[in-house]
C-alpha cells in the first residue's frame, strides 16, 4: 500500500503580535512644558504625530478585518510620518506590523526585509519587548518559507526576553511558535512539550484565540504520531473557540488538519467535508499558501478514493501557488502526491520524475518525515516497473527515518511495501515476516486500510506457500475491514471508485476457495465482488428501513433467483496474476444446480493474442467497430504490426465461443426460447454475446435467448422493480435538434440522424402516440415526459465516458441556456416508472468498467427505476438500427417478452445486414417481462 503524503497540515504560525498598545495619544493644543512656551514646531510635531497614530490605529482596524492590502497602504503612510518628525518607537512598530500584514498576503520576504529594520530600532530605544515580538515574528516568516533552523533560533531569543519581561502572553506565543518548528523537523515528542508549556499560559492569561491555537498545533503533532483520534479530539476543542473569537482563518486551518486525521482513519466523506468547507474561507482571506494546502490534502481524499484525474487536478492546481508564495515544503509534498497519483495511473516514469524533483528539497530543508515517505513512495513506483532491488533499497532507506521520528504509521507502511516486493521475487517467508510485523502496527493506530491491505498481502503469500486455510482466514479478514470503511459514510460515487482498490482481495480469495475444490462457496465470494452500491441503492429504495450488510450473499438465494427468473445463469470471473491466467465460469441452471469451469487463458488465446482484452478488441475492429477512445489495442498504431490483427472476424468471434461458451454448452438449455443471462466481468462487459459464433458457424443468438446483467442480485432487484407502480403512455424521441458537442475542444454540432427520425416515427404508430424530433425534443420538455412513461424510446446521439461513467451522456435539443446534454448523473437521481428504456444510440452500454458493473447511461437508468434497459455496445448504424428496432416493437406487441423481441429482431435484420456490426450491438440489461 502506497504512502500518502500530508502536508504539516496547515499547522498556525501564530506570531501575529500587533502591537495595540500605541504610545503618543492625542494631546491638547496648549500643553504645559515647565515653564517653556509651546512652539509652533512642537504644535506641528504633535499634530503628525496625532496624525501618524491615527493611521497607525486604522491598520490595525483593518489588519483585524483582513483588509491586509489597506492596512499595509495605511501603515506605510504612518512609517513615513514616524520618519520625519523622528519617533523611532513608531517607525519600529509599524514596521513590524506592516512585516506581519505582508506575512498575512503570504509576501515572506518582504516581511522579513521589515522585521530585519524593525529589530535594530528597538534594541536602540531598549523596547526589549518589542524585539522580542519582532524576532517571534521573523521567525514565523522563517517557518513559511521552510527555514526551520533559523526560524528556531528566532524563537529562542525571544523566549528568554519574554521571560525577563514577564510578558506571559508573548513568551507563550513564542513556545507555541517553536513547537510549530519542531513539527516541521518531525521532532513530535519537543514540539508537544512546547505546546503543552503554552497551553496553561494562554488559558491563564485568558488568550483564546492563541489556547485554540496551541489546541490545533498539538493535534497536529499528534497527528504526526498516528495518533489520529488524540489529533481530531484537540481540533474539536479548537474548532468552536476559532468560531467564537471570528478567526477565521484558522477555523479554516483547523477544518482541514481534522480532514488530514480522517483521512488516516479511511473516513474519507468527512475529509473531503472539511477540505471543502476550508477551501473558500482560505480565498476569502486570501490566505494562499493554505489554500494551496487544502487543494493538495483533497487531492489526497480523491487518491485514496481511486479518483486519481481529480486527484492530479489538485496537485496541479496546488503546485504554481506554493511556488508562487516560495513554500518549498509544500512544493515538495504536491510534487510527491501527483507522483502517487501517476503511478495509480501506471505512468510510472512521471511518478518517479516526480519524486526525484521532491527528494532534494525534503533533504533540504530537513523534513525527515516526508523524505521518508518520498523514499517508500518511489519505491512503489520501482516495484511496478518490476525493478524490485531498486524498491527494496527506497523502502530499506525510509524505514529507519520512520522508525527514528516516530512515525509508526509509515514504518507500517514500508514494511508492507517491503514485504509486496519480497512477494515478487518469490521470497515468501521474508513477506511473510514483513507483512506480520506490519499489522500489529496498523491496528494500533487504527488505520482500518492499512491493515486491510496487510491482510490481503498476506494472503497472497500464505496462497503461494500452500497455507490455503490460513490464506482464506487472512482474505476475509481483509475484505470484512475494506467493507467497514466502504459502509462508513462514503457516497455512492466514492463507494463505487474505493472498491476498485479492494477488489484483487475477492478475486484471490475465490482462487483460493477453487484450490481447496469449493466452487459453489468461490461462487459467493465472485457475487460479493459485484454492483455492491447500486443493489445498496435499489434495496433502500425497495424498502427504505433496509439496514446494509457486508456479508457475502447466500448461495441458497442465489439458486433462488435462477429459479424465479426460470433462466440459466452464466457468471464470469476474471482472475488475474499479474496477466489474466484463468477465467473461471459458473452455471446456474433453473433447477438449481451449479456447474463450473476453470478455463486456462493460454490454452484457447490464440498464440498471436497476447490477453482475452487484445481478442476483444480485436473482434470489434474486424467487423469495422472503431475504438477510437484508445481503450484497444486495435487503436494503438504502434499495434498495427500485431498477427493478433490480422485474424478475420470469423475466426474472432468462433475464438470467443471456443473461450466463453465450449466449456459450458453442455450446461446450457437446447429450448433457444430458453432464457440465458450472461453475467460478465471486467473487459467481458465488451463482448457481443449474440455474435459469438460454434464451430458449425451458427451464431448464438440463433441457438439461444439472451440478456445480461451485471450480477445475480441485482436480478433480483430489478425483478423487484416490477411490483412498483407503472407510467402510463409511451415516450418516443428521434433525432432532436442536436445540440453541441461537449467532447469537442471548440463549439461543434452534432450530426444530424435522419434514420433516428425515420425509426422513430416508424415506432410511434405503434403506440398510439406522435414521435418527437427536431427542435422538440428539448431536454426540459423529455424530462417532464420521461417521470411518468411507461417505455421510453431514446433515439439520438449518445456517448460514454470510460475515466468516469456519470459523465456518460445523451444528446437532447437546447434550449435558452440549457445545453441539450443529459447526462448519465442526473439521471441516476431521477425516480421514473418506465418498464423499459431503449437506448436507439450509440455506445449506451459503455461506461466505466468497474466492481460495480458499467458505470454509466445502462446502470443509471436502472438506479432510477428502471427494471428493463436496451443499450449498445458501439457506434450503431443509423439505417440497420431502424430497421431493427421496428422490428423489436413489432414483435413486442405480441410477446411482451423483451428478451424473444429483442431476439426475433436480430434475426431478421441479420438477413439484410449480415455484418454483426449491423444487429449484435444491443443487448436487454435487467428483465425480460
Amino acid at each position: 500500500m502506497m504512502m500518502l503524503f500530508l502536508p504539516k497540515a496547515l499547522v498556525w504560525q501564530s506570531g501575529l503580535v500587533l502591537a495595540l498598545s500605541l504610545f503618543g495619544s492625542s494631546v491638547g493644543m496648549e500643553r504645559s512644558m515647565g515653564d517653556q512656551p509651546v512652539t509652533i514646531a512642537q504644535v506641528q510635531e504633535t499634530e503628525q504625530k496625532q496624525k501618524a497614530d491615527r493611521l497607525f490605529n486604522q491598520g490595525v482596524q483593518q489588519y483585524q478585518a483582513n483588509q491586509y492590502e489597506a492596512a499595509i497602504a495605511s501603515w506605510e503612510t504612518a512609517l513615513k510620518i514616524y520618519r520625519v518628525i523622528g519617533d523611532h518607537l513608531g517607525e519600529a512598530l509599524a514596521l513590524n506590523n506592516r512585516g506581519t500584514a505582508y506575512r498575512s498576503l503570504s509576501r515572506y520576504e518582504a516581511a522579513i526585509r521589515d522585521y530585519n529594520q524593525a529589530l535594530p530600532i528597538f534594541q536602540d530605544v531598549k523596547d526589549r519587548n518589542g524585539e522580542a515580538l519582532a524576532l517571534n515574528n521573523r521567525g514565523t516568516a522563517y517557518l513559511y518559507l521552510s527555514r526551520y533552523e533559523e526560524a528556531i533560533r528566532d524563537f529562542n531569543q525571544a523566549l528568554p526576553i519574554f521571560q525577563d519581561v514577564k510578558d506571559r502572553n508573548g513568551e507563550a506565543l513564542a513556545l507555541n511558535n517553536r513547537g510549530t518548528a519542531y513539527l516541521y523537523l518531525s521532532r513530535y515528542e519537543e514540539a508537544i512539550r512546547d505546546f503543552n508549556q503554552a497551553l496553561p499560559i494562554f488559558q491563564d492569561v485568558k488568550d483564546r484565540n492563541s489556547e485554540a491555537l496551541a489546541l490545533a498545533n498539538r493535534g497536529t503533532a499528534y497527528f504526526y504520531l498516528s495518533r489520529y483520534e488524540t489529533a481530531i479530539r484537540d481540533f474539536n476543542q479548537a474548532l468552536p473557540i476559532f468560531q467564537d473569537v471570528k478567526d477565521r482563518n484558522s477555523e479554516a486551518k483547523a477544518l482541514n488538519n481534522r480532514g488530514t486525521a480522517y483521512l488516516y482513519l479511511s473516513r474519507y466523506e468527512e475529509a473531503i467535508r472539511g477540505f471543502n468547507q476550508a477551501l473558500p474561507i482560505f480565498q476569502d482571506v486570501k490566505d494562499r499558501n493554505s489554500e494551496a494546502k487544502a487543494l493538495n490534502n483533497r487531492g489526497l481524499a480523491y487518491l485514496y478514493l481511486s479518483r486519481y484525474e481529480e486527484a492530479i487536478r489538485g496537485f496541479n492546481q496546488a503546485l504554481p501557488i506554493f511556488q508562487d508564495v516560495k513554500d518549498r515544503n509544500g512544493e515538495a509534498k504536491a510534487l510527491a502526491n501527483r507522483g502517487i497519483a501517476y503511478r495509480s495511473l501506471s505512468r510510472y516514469e512521471e511518478a518517479i520524475r516526480d519524486f526525484n524533483q521532491a527528494l532534494p528539497i525534503f533533504q533540504e530543508i530537513k523534513d525527515r518525515n516526508s523524505e521518508a515517505l518520498a523514499l517508500n513512495n518511489r519505491g512503489d513506483a520501482y516495484r511496478s516497473l518490476s525493478r524490485y532491488e531498486e524498491a527494496i533499497r527506497d523502502y530499506n532507506q525510509a524505514l529507519p527515518i520512520f522508525q527514528d521520528v516516530k512515525d509508526r504509521n509509515g514504518e507500517a507502511k514500508a514494511l508492507n511495501n517491503r514485504g509486496n516486493a519480497y512477494l515478487y521475487l518469490s521470497r515468501y517467508e521474508a513477506a511473510i515476516l514483513d507483512f506480520n510485523r506490519a499489522l500489529p502496527i496498523f491496528r494500533d493506530v487504527k488505520d482500518r486500510n492499512g491493515e486491510a491491505t496487510a491482510l490481503n498481502n498476506l494472503g497472497v503469500a500464505q496462497f503461494k506457500t500452500q497455507q490455503l486455510p490460513q490464506s482464506e482466514q487472512s482474505l476475509r479478514s481483509a475484505i470484512s475491514l475494506y467493507e467497514s470503511i466502504r459502509l462508513d459514510r462514503l457516497s455512492e460515487e466514492n463507494k463505487i471508485s474505493f472498491f476498485e482498490t479492494q477488489a484483487s482481495s475477492y478475486r484471490i480469495l475465490q482462487k483460493v476457495l477453487i484450490a481447496q475444490n469449493q466452487p459453489e462457496t468461490a461462487l459467493t465470494i465472485s457475487e460479493w465482488g459485484r454492483t455492491k452500491a447500486l443493489v445498496e441503492r435499489l434495496s433502500q429504495q425497495l424498502q427504505p428501513n433496509t439496514l446494509l450488510t457486508s456479508q457475502a450473499p447466500n448461495l441458497k438465494m442465489l439458486k433462488q433467483i435462477s429459479q424465479t427468473h426460470n433462466a440459466t445463469l452464466v457468471e464470469y470471473s476474471m482472475i488475474y496474476d499479474g496477466k489474466e491466467k484463468q477465467l473461471y465460469i459458473w452455471v446456474i441452471q433453473p433447477n438449481g444446480t451449479v456447474n463450473f469451469k476453470a478455463v486456462e487463458l493460454a490454452d484457447v488465446l490464440p498464440k498471436q493474442c497476447a490477453s482475452i482484452a487484445q481478442l476483444i478488441g480485436n473482434s470489434r475492429d474486424s467487423i469495422g467497430v472503431r475504438s477510437p477512445e484508445g481503450d484497444w489495442v486495435a487503436a494503438d498504431p504502434a499495434a498495427k504490426a500485431n498477427p493478433c490483427l490480422q485474424i478475420d472476424a470469423d475466426e474472432n468471434f468462433t475464438t470467443l465461443h471456443n473461450l466463453l461458451i465450449d466449456p459450458i454448452s453442455q450446461y446450457l438449455p437446447t429450448d433457444p426460447n430458453q432464457q440465458v443471462v450472461f453475467i460478465p466481468d471486467d473487459v467481458l462487459f465488451l463482448v457481443p454475446f449474440p455474435a459469438l459464433k460454434d464451430a458449425n458457424g451458427k451464431y448464438l443468438i440463433e441457438k439461444h435467448t439472451i440478456r445480461t446483467a451485471s450480477s445475480i442480485q441485482l436480478l433480483d432487484k430489478t425483478r423487484a422493480l416490477k411490483s412498483r407502480p407503472k407510467g402510463k403512455g409511451t415516450l418516443i424521441v428521434g433525432n432532436p435538434l442536436m445540440p453541441n458537442d461537449p467532447t469537442a475542444l471548440q463549439p461543434k454540432q452534432l450530426t444530424n440522424l435522419p434514420n433516428a427520425e425515420r425509426e422513430a416515427r416508424a415506432i410511434a404508430p405503434l403506440f398510439n402516440t406522435k414521435a418527437i424530433t427536431g427542435k422538440n425534443g428539448t431536454k426540459n420538455a423529455i424530462l417532464q415526459q420521461m417521470s411518468n412513461a411507461r417505455i421510453i424510446h431514446l433515439a439520438t446521439h449518445g456517448s460514454f465516458y470510460d475515466r468516469n461513467g456519470f459523465k456518460s451522456w445523451l444528446a437532447l435539443a437546447p434550449s435558452g441556456k440549457d445545453s441539450g446534454i443529459l447526462t448519465a448523473e442526473e439521471i441516476a437521481q431521477m425516480q421514473l416508472k418506465a418498464e423499459l428504456v431503449v437506448l436507439s444510440a450509440c455506445d449506451t452500454g459503455r461506461g466505466k468498467i468497474t466492481g460495480d458493473g458499467v458505470v454509466g447511461l445502462s446502470r443509471s437508468f436502472i438506479a432510477a427505476g428502471v427494471p428493463s434497459v436496451i443499450v449498445s455496445l458501439w457506434s450503431v448504424p443509423d439505417a440497420p438500427t431502424a430497421d431493427l428496432m421496428v422490428e423489436f416493437y413489432q414483435h413486442l406487441r405480441s410477446n411482451p417478452d423483451k428478451a424473444q423481441a429483442l431476439r426475433q429482431a436480430m434475426l431478421k435484420t441479420m438477413k439484410t445486414h449480415p455484418n454483426p456490426k449491423n444487429w449484435a450491438a444491443f443487448t436487454l440489461m435487467g428483465e425480460a417481462q
